[in-house]
């Protein structure tokens, strides 16, 4: 009883840690005049409560990472640290300098700010999950999620691939079908067909190049969290995909550079797809690991 009630009282402690985290940064380093005048007022008025169901996401993703992990306290923060740098404020500065570069809404120092309020915030978030964690006794082989070099580059350069598909396919049955998105982009509200479109993606080395690299490096985020687990393959494709969906659940929050209907075309879009990313994570890393036990490479 006395145990259950530490642990509720540890998971509500690792949410509102999160969302004090997630608005602290911002003031050390202010949002810009400009994008601050971009924002909806009527949209601000959701800030708290989706801020909570952001937080309630982020915290039971990552409650259920530490609960399923037997590695010490340094080296999970360590590895907490380093795979959620390239989950969120890497990520996020590839994307404003790709996405909003083009769009004009903010310039440089913005998106300097912008990393290192994220990087703050994580960085933070995985030292507090870190002293929480309990380290406890191995409950299976740890060992065998270790993939070696040659393997780990093979399963990255696949995972890219897979990225690039999902990108291209959620994109446009998702977020493409609402109207305002295709307006927002482009000024026209034809919807035109999906080969069209991804012949037009792809005629773009920019794009291909860019969006491949990006999965490169959400596979090697999470392979450094699939490294953590030590628990059933079940649990492991849960946890990975709840870890991912967050990187899309965070689009439900109110920002300056989408409005409304975007903003809520790319929250479905990415957090869905992220879903179906992380999942599919587990997969390609425990057939690399089966390779590797087979002593077949």
């Amino acid at each position: 009883m006395k145990r259950n009630l530490i642990s509720k009282l540890q998971f509500v402690s690792v949410l509102l840690v999160f969302i004090v985290l997630f608005i602290v940064p911002t003031l050390i380093l202010p949002v810009s005049k400009s994008l601050l005048e971009r924002m909806n007022p009527k949209e601000m008025e959701l800030f708290f409560p989706l801020l909570l169901l952001f937080g309630c996401f982020i915290a039971c993703s990552f409650w259920l990472l530490i609960n399923n992990t037997t590695q010490s306290k340094l080296t999970v923060f360590l590895k907490l640290a380093s795979a959620t740098f390239l989950l969120y404020p890497l990520m996020g500065l590839i994307e404003s300098v790709f996405w909003l570069d083009s769009l004009n809404v903010a310039d440089n120092r913005e998106y300097v700010r912008i990393f290192f309020r994220i990087l703050i915030t994580f960085i933070l978030f995985s030292a507090y999950l870190s002293l929480l964690y309990k380290q406890k006794h191995p409950t299976g082989p740890t060992e065998g999620n270790i993939l070696n070099i040659k393997l780990l580059i093979q399963r990255l350069l696949l995972i890219g691939v897979i990225y690039i598909a999902i990108y291209n396919l959620f994109g446009y049955f998702v977020a493409w079908q609402f109207e305002a998105t295709r307006i927002y982009y482009t000024g026209n509200s034809e919807l035109q067909g999906f080969f069209t479109m991804l012949a037009l993606n792809f005629s773009d080395p920019a794009f291909v190049l860019v969006h491949f690299f990006r999965g490169m490096l959400f596979g090697l985020s999470g392979y450094i969290f699939y490294t953590m687990l030590g628990c059933s393959k079940h649990k492991t494709t849960i946890i990975l995909a709840l870890i991912f969906g967050g990187f899309g659940f965070q689009l439900i929050m109110p920002n300056p550079i989408f409005p409304e209907m975007v903003r809520i075309s790319h929250f479905l879009e990415t957090t869905s797809s992220m879903l179906v990313f992380g999942t599919i994570l587990r997969y390609v890393f425990d057939y690399g690991k089966v390779n590797l036990q087979d002593g077949t490479s």
